[in-house]
């Protein structure tokens, strides 16, 4: 553990205070000796005055030195919020994975394969297949293995009701920009074939 404290820079520091280790009280600890003297030369590069800060060096675990209390490490200590009391035990899976589920349960079996083919060429080559075969092919969930839940979220931000699949040329603005010389996209009249968001 590593805790770091900084004071004031106009502040007088006691040379004793120093970073880097007196011979009198170096351990034969080489570690903690050469990451002191390392991070001395970091705060020095950044224009800080080593002898302005405080810095305990501890083994993970160790208690000889309480550690630091910062928003962070007291955020991460606090309990998580729970939906259920500590006496109740949920198996129900988290909102993404229902999500998730849900999204790849909606496909037909042979688009559903897909998703348990971890080598990206095998996917990419089965999705071509599918593809040519007329299915629907959403390209970033099902080739790239992207998650649904994000991704359709972030559709959803952008405000698209439809995306093209596979087969399809790729939307040329985004919803709500119009630059001329293409046609813009319309949220209320997907394409044939194309992917509801």
């Amino acid at each position: 553990m590593i805790q770091l404290n900084t004071t004031s820079l106009s502040a007088s520091q006691d040379p004793s205070s120093s970073l880097m280790p007196t011979p009198q009280s170096q351990t034969g600890d080489g570690f903690q000796t050469a990451l002191s003297a390392a991070l001395s030369a970091t705060l020095q590069q950044f224009g800080i005055n080593p002898a302005s800060v405080n810095l305990s060096i501890t083994p993970a675990g160790a208690t000889s030195t309480p550690a630091a209390v910062t928003p962070f490490s007291a955020a991460a200590k606090a309990p998580p919020v729970a939906s259920t009391t500590p006496t109740e035990t949920s198996t129900a899976p988290a909102p993404q994975e229902s999500f998730d589920d849900a999204y790849w349960a909606a496909q037909p079996s042979a688009v559903q394969a897909l998703r348990n083919i971890d080598d990206y060429d095998r996917r990419s080559e089965l999705a071509s297949k599918l593809a040519g075969e007329g299915y629907n092919i959403d390209v970033p969930i099902m080739v790239y293995g992207w998650d649904p839940a994000k991704i359709t979220a972030a559709r959803e931000s952008y405000g698209y009701t439809w995306v093209p699949s596979a087969l399809q040329n790729p939307v040329a603005e985004a919803p709500g920009i119009s630059l001329g010389g293409t046609t813009p996209y319309n949220p209320n009249n997907p394409p044939a074939g194309s992917i509801a968001v």
